[in-house]
């Protein structure tokens, strides 16, 4: 039996990348999440491109394809890191941002959608 579903807006792309570290004294780790949108959506607070750093589980840092520049969220990163350190972030947010609106548009294609903004339909069997 199957049915048919409507895509509502977007194909979401979401990539997240673990690293974690142990030592004898301590255990953390750090997570990057990415989420891409196949065309922007007119949604307080969701952008296009997302992404950031957590740390044990903490915000350390963010960007988004409105502002696009890597803030850092917690205090001790903008007092300890230098502005060039940010400036490089930025430009590797920048340049992901852009990996990713690519392999979205590959996808979208690949799926048979584009982004007319009409509905478009699947059949799950």
């Amino acid at each position: 039996m199957g049915f048919t579903t409507s895509l509502a807006v977007c194909v979401i792309l979401s990539m997240c990348l673990d690293l974690k570290v142990e030592s004898l004294e301590e255990r953390h780790s750090l997570h990057y999440v990415y989420t891409a949108l196949s065309k922007p959506v007119s949604a307080p607070g969701i952008y296009e491109f997302t992404a950031m750093g957590l740390l044990d589980d903490k915000k350390i840092d963010y960007y988004n394809s409105r502002d696009k520049v890597k803030i850092p969220q917690q205090d001790w990163m903008k007092e300890k890191l230098p502005a060039e350190y940010w400036n490089q972030g930025t430009q590797s947010r920048k340049s992901k941002e852009q990996w990713f609106k690519v392999n979205v548009n590959i996808l979208m294609e690949r799926m048979g959608h584009d982004n007319s903004g009409e509905s478009q339909h699947i059949l799950i069997a």
